[in-house]
């Protein structure tokens, strides 16, 4: 009976680092093409210097040979939708809009955009959702009649491809 007991617990020990490092490995996918610009982040503790062949560096990096010849790999970001109309006074609001939350933040890009119909004032660029969410929380309680209409978006956006040489 002990020993079934051990054993369970060995599975599901397993089970959730499995989960835990799958979670890990997914959320640096997100920001790194490849292992090489996950060691050269500022964040990770140290300064690498990493020397490699180009053909080496197509073979680790997270993205396929067409994205890589283009010089361009499409990553996702979030950003925050603040305002979304098509009425004939969309721009205007937009832009006011826009003028209030950047004194707010002065920090935050914001992006005033037409895609037909619609007028949209978008901020931020993101790396993960909870970044996205930290943001919303703070506009939505400096600007809480804006509450229902704030949304994360989802966006795909071309970043360039580090090529690594021995140059």
């Amino acid at each position: 009976m002990r020993n079934l007991y051990k054993y369970i617990v060995q599975i599901v020990l397993t089970a959730c680092c499995t989960v835990l490092m799958h979670h890990a490995t997914a959320q640096s996918v997100v920001r790194d093409t490849s292992i090489v610009q996950y060691l050269e982040r500022s964040n990770t503790g140290g300064t690498v210097k990493i020397s490699q062949p180009v053909e080496l560096t197509h073979r680790v990096s997270r993205v396929n040979s067409d994205e890589q010849e283009n010089g361009l790999v499409v990553m996702p970001i979030y950003r925050i939708q603040l305002f979304s109309a098509n009425n004939s006074n969309a721009k205007a609001q937009a832009e006011k809009l826009a003028l209030e939350v950047e004194a707010e933040f002065p920090d935050l890009p914001l992006n005033v955009s037409y895609a037909s119909p619609f007028w949209r004032l978008r901020a931020g660029e993101f790396h993960t959702r909870e970044e996205a969410q930290a943001m919303q929380y703070l506009i939505q309680s400096k600007f809480p009649e804006m509450e229902r209409g704030i949304l994360i978006i989802r966006e795909r956006v071309n970043v360039p491809v580090h090529n690594y040489s021995n140059d």
